[in-house]
């Protein structure tokens, strides 16, 4: 498949169309859970927690997903699941550190410099396994492609 066909099936399996309802029935599973079950821990956090950490993980998964019907060379799928593995790190990582915040067991310089540190080397691991894939696989479709060209879709 050439890299424009694959810009083309992502864009047509894009996963922006389902997230919205993913957020809503996520938001009515945690408002029954908290009407049923009289809990007093913060739960700003818990459904802040839910509403953004679940969808997200289920977009990093059905991307990889897509990603591995492209090829399937050993190596590709390899470097595919280890840049969903960064994705999911990081995301895991980024609410952890909201949530050790707001649970006041780090302080706000350690939650900056933690966060900078965990996003800034996610970056460059994703990068450079994106190089690493694109070794591998002449026509894949890296995600600054892919924003492109759902930018000019929009018109943008």
């Amino acid at each position: 498949m050439l890299r424009e066909e694959r810009m083309e099936y992502l864009y047509d399996k894009a996963w922006t169309k389902k997230g919205p309802l993913l957020v809503i029935i996520i938001g009515v599973v945690t408002a029954l859970w908290l009407l049923f079950n009289d809990s007093r821990m913060s739960l700003s956090l818990f459904i802040f927690c839910a509403a953004m950490l679940m969808p997200l993980l289920v977009a990093t998964w059905h991307k990889v997903q897509m990603f591995l019907q492209f090829n399937d060379s050993s190596t590709y799928r390899r470097f595919i699941y280890l840049k969903g593995m960064i994705q999911v790190i990081l995301l895991i990582g980024v609410m952890s550190m909201l949530a050790f915040y707001s649970l006041k067991y780090i302080t706000l310089d350690t939650m900056s410099l933690g966060g900078a540190v965990l996003i800034a080397s996610c970056l460059l691991l994703d990068s450079w396994v994106d190089w690493k894939i694109l070794k591998v696989d002449d026509e894949h479709v890296v995600e600054s492609l892919l924003g492109l060209m759902l930018r000019k879709s929009k018109g943008v």
